[in-house]
C-alpha cells in the first residue's frame, strides 16, 4: 500500500477493468479513465474527509495522481500513433532518422506527440506561431501585467476548515486564482479599464 494512512482498510484503486456505471457507459467508452477516477476521488462531499485533512500527504497524493494521469495519456498516444495520423509526420520522422544516422546516434522508437498534448514541442511551437501572427496583425503589446496568487486572500482563508492551512489545500488556491483571473480579464477586456482591447494573450505559470 502506498497510502496506508489515507486508506487504512486497503480500498481498491483504479484498474484497467474499472467500468462505468450504467448511466455513464457509452458504446465507445465503457471503462473509467485515470482522470475520471481521480476527479471522483477529489470531489468535495459533506462530512469529514481524511484526504483533505492529511496535510502534505494530500499534496503528495495529488502529485501522484497527476503523474499517473499524464502517464496514461502518454501510453495512449504511444499505442495509437497510426490512429492519430502519424503518417502526416512522416517527413519529420525521416529527418530525425537521417540526423541520428549522420551523428551516429542509436535511436529507439520515435513517438510524435500531437499539438494537443500540453507541453509537447509541437504544442509550444504552435502557441508561439499563434502569438507571432497576432503581433504581426495587431502590433507589439502595449501593456505587460503580472498577476500573482496570494495564499492570504480572504476567499482562501475563509475556506479553510479546522487546522487546515492554505498550503494544505492547493485545490482551493487554484480555484480562487482562476476565479480572480477571470474577473481581471473581464475588467480589462469587457469593462475596458485600460481602454479598448484589440487582442490579449496570457500565460499561467506554476
Amino acid at each position: 500500500m502506498t497510502y496506508p494512512l489515507l486508506f487504512p482498510r486497503g480500498e481498491c484503486s483504479w484498474n484497467t477493468g474499472m467500468e462505468h456505471v450504467e448511466e455513464r457507459r457509452t458504446e465507445k467508452r465503457t471503462c473509467v479513465t485515470h482522470l475520471q477516477y481521480y476527479a471522483y476521488r477529489l470531489s468535495l462531499r459533506n462530512g469529514f474527509s481524511i484526504l483533505y485533512n492529511s496535510g502534505k500527504l494530500f499534496q503528495q497524493y495529488i502529485v501522484d495522481a497527476y503523474v499517473k494521469t499524464e502517464g496514461s495519456r502518454l501510453h495512449f498516444l504511444r499505442q495509437n500513433q497510426e490512429d492519430l495520423r502519424i503518417q502526416l509526420y512522416r517527413g519529420l520522422l525521416d529527418a530525425l532518422v537521417c540526423r541520428a544516422h549522420n551523428e551516429n546516434i542509436r535511436t529507439g522508437k520515435l513517438i510524435i506527440l500531437p499539438s494537443s498534448f500540453q507541453g509537447s514541442p509541437r504544442h509550444m511551437q504552435q502557441n508561439y506561431q499563434d502569438v507571432m501572427a497576432m503581433v504581426r496583425k495587431f502590433g507589439k503589446p502595449d501593456l505587460f501585467l503580472t498577476f500573482t496568487s496570494n495564499p492570504s486572500w480572504s476567499e482562501i482563508l475563509n475556506s479553510m476548515e479546522g487546522v487546515q492551512r492554505p498550503e494544505d489545500r492547493p485545490d482551493i488556491i487554484v480555484r480562487v486564482f482562476n476565479m480572480k483571473l477571470k474577473e481581471l480579464l473581464e475588467n480589462i477586456c469587457k469593462h475596458g479599464i485600460f481602454g479598448t482591447v484589440l487582442a490579449y494573450i496570457y500565460v499561467i505559470e506554476f
